[in-house]
């Protein structure tokens, strides 16, 4: 070999060397760490040690209501959530996908509430919903009606976070979706005109088995960010009233910073990984290139 041809190998080799320290340092270790703490009974509050325990914390979880539910009401909003932001995405990129007066700026409208951090969402969305000053009971006022209790009544609250998350993330399904449309040819659609389709039968024969694989990406990046839901809920309700909104990443956040019950919470987070694993395995299987 060349002193050239090394003094190459040895440049694209540095090259791999930090994002193999980045992978290492901030991926590798901590999942090890985390998943050697689940197998130990360890609270910072004690003062001693951790104590290999084996599987209890796992025995543990299979019978704890609380993380249990948590579990159930995080994966019902990961389903409702993306759900409904995919339906309406798709539904404004249809409208979007043409031309007309203004369109840069409506589309760049369209997009603005992405950009914003969970956290800012959270805070708009606890002072729109407030009970005593909140625009939204305000509103309700001039009507005759009175105060809803958006953050307050457990009936309503979880739905009040879906609403704040619907619009933080309708515009990241919108913008995936006019992607697609405008990678469809547009001799497809001409195609079915002259045949005759109708606009609903274009979209249904034409647009959607052209973009089905867009949306089941962008299904499954939703589900998986919705899944692991923490700032909004933390921001508006800091969980309540009660237990109400208390999603899978506040139940394991609650575990670690206020109880310190550190061996318990790295089985919990080992679990909520594996059931991100199993869903996203479960959307390749049943997925439309696997049909």
């Amino acid at each position: 070999m060349s002193a050239l041809a090394r003094q190459r190998r040895h440049a694209l080799l540095l090259l791999f060397v930090p994002g193999f320290l980045y992978l290492f340092v901030v991926r590798i270790v901590p999942a090890v760490f985390t998943l050697g703490m689940s197998f130990t009974k360890w609270n910072l509050q004690s003062g001693r040690p951790p104590v290999f325990d084996g599987v209890a914390n796992y025995a543990t979880l299979l019978h704890d209501h609380s993380f249990l539910t948590s579990v159930v009401r995080t994966l019902l909003f990961s389903a409702a959530a993306t759900t409904i932001e995919l339906v309406l995405g798709l539904a404004i990129a249809l409208l979007l996908n043409r031309r007309f007066p203004a369109r840069r700026l409506v589309r760049t409208l369209a997009l603005a509430p992405m950009v914003i951090t969970p956290a800012v969402v959270g805070m708009i969305w606890f002072i729109l919903f407030d009970n005593t000053v909140g625009p939204l009971n305000w509103l309700l006022s001039l009507a005759g009606l009175g105060p809803v209790g958006w953050l307050t009544n457990p009936a309503i609250v979880m739905g009040s976070v879906l609403l704040a998350d619907v619009w933080h993330w309708t515009p990241f399904m919108f913008l995936l979706c006019l992607a697609a449309l405008q990678a469809v040819p547009a001799e497809s659609l001409e195609a079915a005109a002259v045949d005759g389709a109708t606009p609903l039968q274009s979209l249904r024969l034409v647009l959607l088995p052209a973009i089905a694989d867009t949306l089941l990406v962008a299904a499954v990046l939703r589900a998986m960010s919705a899944f692991e839901l923490f700032a909004e809920p933390y921001v508006m309700t800091g969980g309540g009233p009660g237990d109400a909104t208390d999603t899978l990443s506040l139940h394991i956040y609650k575990s670690a910073f206020l109880f310190f019950n550190m061996g318990y919470t790295g089985a919990m987070i080992v679990v909520s990984v594996g059931i991100l694993v199993a869903l996203y395995s479960i959307s390749l299987r049943f997925g439309p290139r696997a049909a």
